[in-house]
Parts: structure tokens; sequence; C-alpha cells
């Protein structure tokens, strides 16, 4: 029995219109816009490679490796932790990828909303009082150990499936802001909630474009909050994966034509985005997760946004930027012509193919070093007693 999935954008203001229809089915998935968006004066490509804005029916084959489902919806679902949180909660669970889409529609990334029928209302996320984050965080720390769900706790499911990957988190609203709010595992190595705060402020220090981050206490340990920079005051904003534009399903197969720092800049140019600086930020983002050994740096960790007030996309901020502990070595993805190792000549290489000149590659490269070189003190600023810093010491290893 085929499934349908009605795919529905907020354009700011609070105006979410339907833009989409998928049908999917045991072979293929079959993608249409509608024709009242198309002729919206605000209409945009939700995906302008892989989907651009026409009447012509977009076909995605299944295969063992691949699903039958466009990139970009799926960049707007629940990650890997939104999933198995879903998988916990909901009774019953969610199996199909559209199936996962519904149970999180108003949860993930971006502007993105989804229905199961055409005349169904678009879902309205819930409110995420601060107040119930110890309680999320206990309902991660039994899902993390594989424990049934306390069913008394239902009123506090939805309150969010997260986005960014297969850290146990939440969304919650503090302060009038959205956010995600990360949680550690017993199973971290260090306190990562501490380490990401640190990298983040690093980051930001290193002329990164990243979000606010802030850290609260709560009585079952520290609790990492990250501003949600896909949205603004009556505006959402929409995101597209790096990985999606180039249709890489699996993240860990290497392509380095396309798989590549210097090929995220040459994407950013193929959608649209003119900007000369560019380049410039995406070395810029590159030498940094090398020098703090942030070698988890696959392509869904990169993405372009569609501001509401946009006309076109842009590189979106950096997320995801933490050092790994326990994965040293290559880069998940290629740091230049020469593969992922971050050699002298593969970095400088990888400049010149984003258009950087040698003089401002080791003037970034300068800037870059004089943060990191400093990574104790921002470690140590946030909580990190010495025998984290001890095992993070290899990480910052390449940072000269």
């Amino acid at each position: 029995m085929p499934e349908k999935l009605f795919i529905h954008v907020d354009l700011g203001d609070g105006t979410t219109v339907l833009a989409a229809q998928l049908i999917v089915d045991d072979k293929l998935g079959r993608f249409k816009y509608g024709k009242a968006y198309i002729n919206h004066p605000r209409a945009f490509a939700l995906d302008p490679i892989n989907l651009p804005l026409n009447a012509d029916i977009h076909v995605k084959h299944r295969t063992r490796d691949t699903p039958a489902m466009f990139g970009v919806l799926i960049d707007a679902g629940p990650d890997e932790w939104g999933r198995r949180w879903l998988t916990k909660t909901r009774r019953p669970p969610p199996v199909t990828q559209v199936e996962f889409l519904l149970a999180a529609s108003g949860e993930g990334v971006g502007a993105l909303h989804f229905t199961a029928n055409l005349g169904d209302p678009v879902r309205q996320p819930p409110e995420r009082p601060f107040e119930n984050l110890v309680h999320l965080q206990h309902i991660a720390a039994d899902i993390e150990a594989g424990k049934e769900v306390d069913r008394a706790l239902e009123h506090y499911f939805f309150h969010g499936s997260g986005i960014g990957g297969a850290r146990p988190k939440s969304l919650i609203e503090h302060d009038g802001r959205e956010w995600i709010a990360k949680f550690n595992r017993d199973s971290d190595l260090v306190d990562m909630c501490r380490v990401e705060l640190a990298s983040m402020r690093m980051a930001r220090a290193a002329g990164i474009d990243v979000p606010d981050v802030d850290l609260t206490e709560t009585d079952r340990g520290p609790v990492l909050l990250v501003e949600r920079f896909d949205q603004s005051p009556n505006e959402q904003h929409h995101l597209v994966s790096v990985a999606s534009l180039i249709n890489k399903f699996n993240i860990t197969e290497i392509d380095e034509s396309t798989m590549s720092y210097p090929g995220i800049t040459q994407l950013g140019k193929r959608i649209g985005h003119v900007t000369s600086d560019l380049g410039t930020d995406v070395f810029r983002r590159m030498l940094f997760n090398i020098a703090i050994g942030n070698t988890d740096d696959h392509l869904r960790n990169h993405a372009f946004m569609k501001r509401a007030t946009a006309a076109d996309y842009s590189f979106s901020p950096g997320y995801d930027i933490v050092p790994q502990i326990s994965l040293q070595g290559s880069h998940a993805i290629a740091i230049g012509p020469f593969g992922s190792s971050p050699t002298t000549d593969n970095i400088e290489a990888a400049a010149r193919r984003m258009g950087v000149t040698d003089e401002h590659a080791h003037e970034i490269a300068g800037e870059v070093l004089e943060v990191t070189s400093t990574w104790r003190d921002y470690m140590t600023d946030a909580g990190i007693g010495a025998s984290d810093l001890a095992l993070l010491e290899r990480c910052f290893a390449l940072h000269q």
C-alpha cells in the first residue's frame, strides 16, 4: 500500500503553505510540487539540485542502501536519537520513513511540516517549558539504558525529537528563546556537555558563525543548551544538508570529488550562494575542525540555509563541532585533493581550490591557532577537570 505525505513550508510571518506531495511505494518515491506553490511569489526549491521548482514528478528509486525518500525531507525529520526516542515512546512505534516524519512533524530542523492527509492541519509545536528539563533528562537516561519508559511521563514525550546527531537531546524554551538541550551519557569518556560548550566558545572566538550556547545544572548533571539557529521570532528557516544535496545517505562513504571541504564550496556556488566569503568560511571551519580533532565532520554536519526573508541559500552556522576522543586520525570527509589526512600540502591545496590565497590562508590559520592553542583555558573555564583534559590532549595534537 503506497504511503502519502503532504509537505508544508513555513514562509515566515506565520505563513505555512502546502508545497508538495510525496507518494512512496516499495520501489520508488514520487515527489511533486503543487501548482499553487509553484506560482506563489515566495516559493523556493526545497532542494535546488535534486528538487528544482517545476511541475515535473521527481523520482527517487529504492535500493538496498538508499530509501525512496529525498534527503531534504529526512533532514527535517528525527535524527538517530530522535528515532530512538520515538520508537520507545510512541504506541505503536513508527517504522517507515514516512511514519517517522509524521510522528516528528514540527519537532525537526528547518521550515518543513508534514501531514498524512491533504485536509489535515499543520501541527503546531508544543510548549516546551524549561521546568520540564529534568523530566526529559530522566526519559533520556532510561532510553539510553534500554529501560522501559515511565508511561506516567506521557505528557512530556512529545516535547522534542531533536536535531543533529546521535547524542541524547530534546527541545526546550528558555528566556523566550528556543534551544536544543543536550544531555551527557553514562558511557561518555569525558563530560561532553562541557566539552561542547568550550568548543563552541572557541569556534566563535576563531571567527566561525555558531549559535549561542549556555550550560545549566540539574540534580541529574549538566545540560548544554544550543540555541536553534533555524528559528527566529515568527520565522522558521529552511535547511538542507550537504549530504542530501549530493545524494549521500551513507555518511561513511568517501567520494573525494564531492565529499570534501572544497566540494562544499563548489556546491554552495551551484545553488546560488554568490558571496565571495564562502570559500573563506568553509576553509576556516575546516581548519578549526582539524585543530580541535573533530574528525566526525561528515556532510550531514554541514548545511545550507534558506532564511525566510532571504532570496538565496547561504552557508549555515556551524553545529556539532566537538573533539572526537575515540575517532582520531583521518577526517570523515576529504580535506583536499590528497584525501582526508590533514597534511600541510593537502590543506594548502584545499585552500587554493576554495579560492583562498596563500597569504589569506596563513592569516586564517594564525587566527585559528591563536584560539586553539589556549584550548586548556577554554576547557577549564567550562569546568573540565584534569583527568578529562588528559584524555582530550590527543585531540588537539594536530592544532599546530
